[in-house]
């Protein structure tokens, strides 16, 4: 028992220390007490700037996250990734403090390829404003803004901006009701 126990224990510390490798080699400039759980896999060929206190909690699926050249994701302290992230950022998102995000989240800021021959297929900022809840399967999109405090339920398609302090969604995505918030309340996750 007390050899599982230090394997665990070890597995822990090389996943702690697998971040503290890995994220300052990857990108742009990383806070302190950043962790990676899992696998990660992180393709960088702009500015991808980490906060204090970042997780990404990588299992049981791994989690991906690609930067553009000259392309610029920038996430707040304090931010929880969950497991299956898919981050595509060939602009700019920003990503504020406090928030979680769930597992299975899809961010990305174009779509890749023009749908017809009129569409110039531009990429559009996405702002993730902070203490914000994205939940499990969500999908946010090119050109998006989700404001302060709100929470986008699961498995929701974020087309539009989305005001503070409110649940919003559905496909696509809608304020449904407004939350209570207080200004000093934050967010955490388990």
């Amino acid at each position: 028992m007390n050899v599982q126990y230090k394997q665990i224990r070890f597995g822990k510390l090389l996943a702690v220390l697998k971040g503290a490798v890995i994220l300052p080699i990857k990108t742009s400039s990383v806070g302190r007490l950043g962790r990676i759980s899992g696998k990660l896999s992180v393709s960088n060929k702009g500015e991808f700037i980490i906060g204090r206190n970042v997780s990404f909690h990588a299992k049981p699926f791994p989690s991906s996250v690609t930067v553009g050249n000259k392309a610029e994701l920038w996430i707040g302290d304090n931010v929880f990734f969950n497991y299956g992230l898919d981050i595509g950022c060939t602009k700019s998102i920003r990503i504020g403090s406090n928030t979680i995000i769930g597992p299975m989240v899809n961010i990305m800021d174009s779509n890749y390829h023009p749908v017809d021959a009129d569409d110039p297929c531009a990429s559009k900022e996405v702002i993730i404003s902070e203490n914000v809840w994205i939940g499990r399967g969500a999908v946010i999109l090119a050109g998006v803004t989700i404001g302060p405090n709100s929470v986008i339920a699961s498995g929701s398609i974020v087309t539009r901006d989305i005001p503070a302090n409110v649940l919003a969604g559905g496909t696509p995505a809608k304020a449904i009701r407004e939350i209570n918030v207080p200004n000093d309340w934050i967010r955490r996750y388990n």
